[in-house]
């Protein structure tokens, strides 16, 4: 009786520790609040209506930079992370095909009929675009910051070393000088290969 006790008692610690071990193999990660910040590396465009989704957590941004709050990301990075990343591109946001400006509004900044036929043009030659990217691995969660290079591509920057080995220390307050020292430390070409 004793030893079938004994037996019982290490029965019942060894399922015990079992259930233990496969709770933790099965927990989902902790997932951190993080902000999405855009970043437009191509000059001469606009970037807007982003809409970004990870792990079915979808944030919609309105413009061609700054932050937005909140999505939600794995605190450990996680190998099958993807995101989904939809955005308006406006190719030339200050002018029409064939070079034509945008007229002169009312003088109280109200638009006029001849501004209204220009928009209607100029939103015709925006672009939508769609991308599937995983997130490269990070060690430290930052937040997630979409650079948007040349050729509609879409990089993903999470960890903090990266975006402080990307945006450290860029000492040109011209912006296409600040984008073209980002596209080369991101190891990205300028200009698109004619195909």
């Amino acid at each position: 009786m004793k030893n079938m006790m004994k037996s019982a008692k290490w029965l019942l610690w060894l399922f015990t520790a079992a259930n233990l071990f496969g709770c933790q193999s099965v927990a989902k990660p902790r997932v951190l609040p993080a902000e999405v910040r855009i970043t437009n590396t191509v000059t001469g465009t606009s970037i807007f209506n982003v809409r970004v989704n990870v792990y079915s957590k979808t944030l919609d941004r309105g413009s061609s930079g700054g932050e937005g709050c909140c999505i939600g990301l794995p605190e450990q990075w996680q190998p099958d992370m993807v995101a989904t990343v939809e955005w308006v591109k406006d190719p030339n946001p200050d002018e029409n095909p064939g070079g034509v400006k945008a007229p002169k509004r009312n003088p109280n900044g109200s638009i006029t009929p001849e501004w209204e036929k220009w928009m209607a043009i100029h939103k015709s030659n925006y672009t939508r675009h769609r991308v599937r990217i995983p997130l490269p691995q990070y060690k430290e969660l930052g937040n997630l910051n979409l650079v948007f290079l040349p050729c509609d591509e879409v990089y993903p920057l999470v960890d903090w070393a990266e975006r402080g080995r990307v945006f450290g220390n860029i000492s040109s307050a011209i912006p296409k000088e600040w984008n073209r020292e980002v596209i080369r430390r991101m190891g990205r070409k300028e200009a698109c290969q004619q195909k």
